[in-house]
Order: structure tokens, then sequence, then C-alpha cells
């Protein structure tokens, strides 16, 4: 019925000149950029709209983060007298290699991870911040505006939909019914950030992929109030190792805030094998380790999140522009996996396409022919070259589950060489060229093909909701809000297979790799194999690991009713 309904309901329409989707760096770089560009040149500044599915800008955004600040010093040199919201400069840099019992503090910091004057940021400030500087040069911002799926005129993009309110679980209009508007553009920049799901349409449609998928990973982050005397601003800790296997990719960090406030979390790269993999569950176990237990002891946890990032570099990069549409951010796959951050990237992204889009304003013309000056503009940016030379960063990790188990965390050797030590003396090359990659989910074994110790990994941590969270205790931390009244935004396309194929060759791994506790199998007499699937969308924090990591591919995350989510507000 919902389908129906979309298609036959009377929708507003409303037209502007540029239609930015998503309010997040990558987009309000873009906008200030685009106002001061105008007026140093000029230039009638067209008409443009911001909309963004959280209730209030910056609701819905979180990152670590330690931010470069290269990419906003070239956007507003004298950010810091504007009021920059920060914590703390780094001043100190450590890296942790973990083992289940010790940390070794590796004597000198691999370059990546050199932090030495970045800045411990709050993202959702910094996004409030510039929120507010491009409304000071008129830019109009809509937030609670969710973007549903996009327009085209044949192969041209012309606009977005935006997401009906009030309609119930049955896909049937309630008596609050409000149909979302048709927001046509002569141009469209999507800036939905990681697995945006007008993006993946786009992508899909138009044939933007770039010659390896995207590859992403899982961010678990939660900021802790700490005893005063374990609190030390400007240090910065990036972790290595335990708890994860050496098949599995990712790490920890520590950033110390403002406040006697911490900045803690940890990343799991969602090509992993094993289908008992649970990234909130290896969050947990993280800080079980006694120098996290000692650091954490008598503080408090305060806030959760969690999002997917994207991690597949350089050759993951879609075609970034279309006729009538320019992808910018994190919808690009800007962020950089080797260094771990991506608010410079995204802002730089969003400054070029400020400026390919001055050429398409003075012709008013949209073409993709014109708005190819963005790519181009991109790939000789220094962003690009950044990205260049890690472009076989990630990709060499998948030689890692190639190598004869035996051989234990010696399987990295290839990744080592291949991913790390080589590129920094080859410019980023190492021995191939370019390593060619699968989509996450094609990474993951079945169940069959797992030895008795891999197995084991579905033994969890035993949370005493003080240190460990489950994750549900987690979800009231992040302060998801969704209407429980209307249609799930989480779209499964054959639940039947759940209890049948998937619980036989990989044992439901959507109960493991949901950070929120969204998707549980219970017990059902009349279905299939006597368990269903029951979809708790109200726990969603729109991290977006279920598109990325289900193995059958059949999840598909979409925008729920715009304002609903996690309250990532100070995240």
């Amino acid at each position: 019925m919902l389908a129906a309904m979309s298609e036959t309901v009377e929708r507003e329409r409303l037209d502007v000149d540029l239609l930015f989707v998503g309010g997040g760096v990558a987009t309000l770089a873009s906008v200030i950029r685009l106002a001061d560009l105008c007026k140093a040149q000029n230039l009638e500044m067209p008409a443009v709209l911001v909309i963004e599915k959280a209730p209030e800008i910056g609701g819905h955004q979180l990152s670590g983060a330690m931010m470069d600040p290269r990419g906003l010093a070239e956007l507003m040199p004298d950010f810091l007298e504007q009021g920059f919201p920060f914590h703390y400069q780094c001043t100190e840099d450590y890296t942790w290699a973990m083992t289940p019992n010790r940390v070794i503090t590796v004597p000198v910091t691999p370059p990546p991870f050199v932090n030495h004057g970045n800045y411990a940021i709050s993202l959702s400030d910094v996004v409030k911040w510039l929120g507010a500087k491009a409304e000071e040069r008129g830019i109009e911002i809509y937030p609670g505006f969710a973007a549903a799926k996009p327009i085209f005129d044949g192969k041209r993009v012309v606009g977005v939909q935006v997401q009906d309110r009030g309609v119930d679980k049955d896909g049937s209009p309630k008596s609050v019914f409000e149909a979302g508007p048709e927001i046509h553009a002569k141009c469209v920049i999507f800036g939905e950030g990681t697995r945006g799901s007008c993006t993946k349409i786009l992508i899909d449609e138009l044939g933007l992929a770039g010659s390896n998928p995207q590859a992403y990973e899982t961010g678990i982050k939660e900021i802790w109030r700490i005893r005063p005397e374990n609190h030390r601003p400007g240090r910065v800790v990036h972790t290595m190792g335990w708890p994860h296997d050496p098949t599995t990719f990712g790490g920890g960090w520590i950033y110390d805030l403002k406040d006697s406030c911490i900045s803690i979390g940890f990343v799991t790269g969602l090509d992993y094998d094993n289908p008992h993999t649970d990234p909130h569950d290896l969050m947990q176990r993280w800080k079980t380790h006694p120098r996290m237990r000692e650091l954490l002891e008598g503080g408090e946890c305060i806030r959760y999140g969690a999002k997917t990032m994207p991690a597949g570099g350089y050759f993951s990069f879609p075609k970034l522009f279309a006729d009538g549409a320019l992808l910018i951010g994190d919808a690009a796959g800007t962020c950089n996996g080797e260094r771990l951050k991506g608010v410079h990237l995204a802002i730089k992204s969003g400054m070029l396409a400020a400026e390919a889009l001055v050429g398409a304003i003075r012709k008013d013309d949209y073409s993709a022919q014109t708005l190819e000056s963005y790519s181009r503009l991109f790939h000789e940016s220094w962003l690009a070259k950044e990205h260049f030379k890690a472009r076989n960063f990630h990709g060499s990790f998948k030689y890692v589950s190639k190598m004869p188990r035996w051989l234990g965390w010696l399987r990295q050797l290839p990744w080592l060489v291949n991913g790390q030590a080589l590129p920094m003396v080859t410019g980023g090359r190492g021995l191939l060229k370019q390593v060619h990659t699968h989509p996450d989910h094609e990474h993951m074994m079945k169940l069959s093909e797992l030895t008795p110790k891999e197995q084991a990994k579905k033994q969890k941590v035993a949370y005493d909701n003080k240190l460990t969270f489950d994750k549900v205790t987690a979800v009231a931390l992040a302060g998801s809000r969704h209407e429980v009244d209307q249609p799930h935004h989480l779209k499964v396309a054959d639940t039947d297979l759940c209890a049948t194929r998937c619980t036989r060759e990989y044992g439901n791994p959507c109960e493991n790799f949901c950070p929120a506790a969204v998707y549980e199998m219970i017990p059902d007499a009349a279905a299939p194999n006597g368990r269903r699937l029951v979809i708790h969308h109200e726990n969603c924090v729109h991290c977006k690991t279920c598109d990325v990591a289900d193995p059958y591919a059949q999840i598909t995350w979409t925008t729920p009713e715009g304002g609903d989510g996690p309250d990532y507000t100070n995240m």
C-alpha cells in the first residue's frame, strides 16, 4: 500500500536553483564557499536550499573526532577568531599495541597517526557552528526534512522527494498525514554522508560506482566523564590488536575532551569473515582491558553512538557528477581510513563543488559536461593526493584471510608490507598498482567454514551496565527516538530467508552486527523453521551497518520520518 500511495498522493512542488541533501560539514562548507565566491565575483547568488533529516542541524552528526584543520583553514582562515568550537589541540600522541592483558606503547608513532596540532572536536558542535555561518550568508536550511528518493527525468537528476509524515505501520495515512513535497532543482548536491540512501540509488541507477566497491567500517563511540586525575588535555591515543583477531580490521581511540570527559571509540572493518563478529561487543570487551578499566574506573558513560564510515579509499571513489547532480563528502567516500580522518576532506570536497558550481551558474548549465569540472578539481587537489598515498591501505587487508590460520598474527605480514611499509617509500603504490577488492558482505564465511576457535567468538561479554553495556542500555544513551507506528525504514527483502537459509548458513549475523539491537529472531511456531524476524526500528541509531554487512545484501536502510533518529548533540 505504501508504494502505491507514494505514487498517487498529490504532492506540493518546491523549485530552487541548488538543492543540498544532507546538512553535514561537506554541504555547509560548500554553501559557505559558494556564497563567498558569488560575493567576491559579483555574481547573483542562486536560490539555495539545504535539507537535513535530523530535527536540528548537527543532530545526527557523529565522529571521533580529531580534526586536521587544513580544510577549515582554507574555507575560513580566521576560524579561531570566528569562534570555532573545539576541546583541545593535540600535544601528545601514543599508539598502543594491545594484548589481552598488556599494552605495548609503539616507540615511534606511525605517520598516519601523528596528530600534533589537530583539534579534538564534537562534530555535532562544529556542524551547528557552520550552519550558523551559512545562515548568516542567507542560506536556507530546513531540518527535519528527510529525502526519500531522488527524482529523475530520464538519466538527469531533477530533485528529491521528501519522506511522508503520518503514515502508520501498515502504510496507511493517519489523521496527521503530510505528503512529503517534491523539491526540484537545477542541480542536486548529495552530501548525505556514509551510505546515503539517495546516493545509493543514484550510484546504482546511473552506474557511478568506482573501480573498487566502497568498503566500510563501523565505529562505536562513547563519551565518558572520568576522574580528574585520569584526565590529560591534549592526549591522543590510538590502539591496535586485541580484542580483534588477525583477520579483522580496526582499532580504538581515546581523545581527551573538556570538563574531565573523554571520547573513546572502537572501529571494526565490515569486511570481517566471522559471522559472530559483533562491533558493539568488541567495543565493550576492549573496555575490560586492564589499562582501559583503570582509565574508566570511577567514571560514568554519558553518551553512546555508532556510525559507519567509508574506508575503501582512492579506488572506491565513485564518479562524482551526473546530469544535474554532484556527490560530496562521505557520500563520495572522502574519509581517509588510514588516518581515521574525514572532516577536513569533506570540507575540501564541498569547497571544490562550490568552485565548479560557480562555472555552472555563469553558464546556467548543469549538465554532466559542465559539472565534470568538479571531478577534475577534485582529482587535482590535495584531497585526492592524500588518498592516493594510501590507495592500497585497506584493500591490501584482504590478503590476511588468504594466509594459513596457523600463522596467527603473522597473517598480517602481507598487509603490513603492501598496505603500510612499502607505500611509505613508493608513494602509496606498494607491490601492486591497484589491489582489486570485493564488497564487504562477500567476505563473510559460513558457519560450516569456521574452526572451533572461531566459533567461540559468539561468547559475549558479561555486561555490568557500569563499565560495559548491553545494546538496549546503550541505545538509551544514544537518545534514539522514532515514531513506532510508522513503516519500518529497514527494508528486508525476504524475511523467510532469515529463518531458513540465514539461520543455517550464517547464524543470523544481523543480531550481531547491528549495534542497536534492531534485529531479533524470536520463536514462532507458525513461522518457517519455527522462528521469525522482529525489527525494532525504534532502536535504530542510523549507522547503516545492516545495509553493508548483511551476507545476502537484502537489507536496505531508508530514511524514517524527518526528525526521527538518534540525538547526537555534542557528539
